[in-house]
């Protein structure tokens, strides 16, 4: 079988992370916001899987512990906080600008069976790293059912 070429995959990885982000931000309920705001921020993450657990990592350049927020729902993680935009001084004109600003969320079904009680979370130099233990799967075990 023949390898893409670097190049092209590089090039496939980004239309499909603009296409992610483009269709994010079609269908988020709070996109007039961001948008009044000054875009929104994208949220880029990892998903590791190891034997004994789940580990989540988000890169969150240029955020503050106080503006982010992590929270669960069954087997949903949720990323959300917001990025604010930093005014330069008057002098200053902007010959380009690709950084993003504004309010996120990233929700993330966590695969597997995680165990969300003992979720933990550490922030440092802009990167979030969630793990969480792995549990025996809880569901798939057939029993049978009486039948009045």
């Amino acid at each position: 079988m023949a390898s893409i070429p670097e190049e092209s995959l590089e090039k496939l990885l980004y239309f499909r992370r603009e296409m992610d982000r483009i269709f994010r931000e079609f269908f988020d309920p709070s996109r007039e916001e961001a948008l009044s705001e000054g875009g929104s921020v994208d949220v880029l993450l990892d998903v590791l899987e190891t034997e004994g657990e789940i580990i989540i990592e988000a890169e969150l350049p240029g955020l503050i512990r106080e503006d982010l927020e992590i929270s669960v729902l069954s087997d949903i993680l949720i990323i959300e906080g917001k990025k604010l935009k930093i005014s330069p001084p008057d002098s200053v004109n902007f010959q380009c600008m690709e950084r993003s600003f504004g309010k996120f969320r990233r929700i993330v079904e966590i695969p597997g069976a995680g165990d969300t009680r003992n979720i933990q979370c550490k922030y440092d130099r802009g990167l979030l790293r969630v793990r969480l233990p792995k549990i025996k799967e809880r569901r798939g075990h057939r029993r049978k059912v009486p039948i009045d």
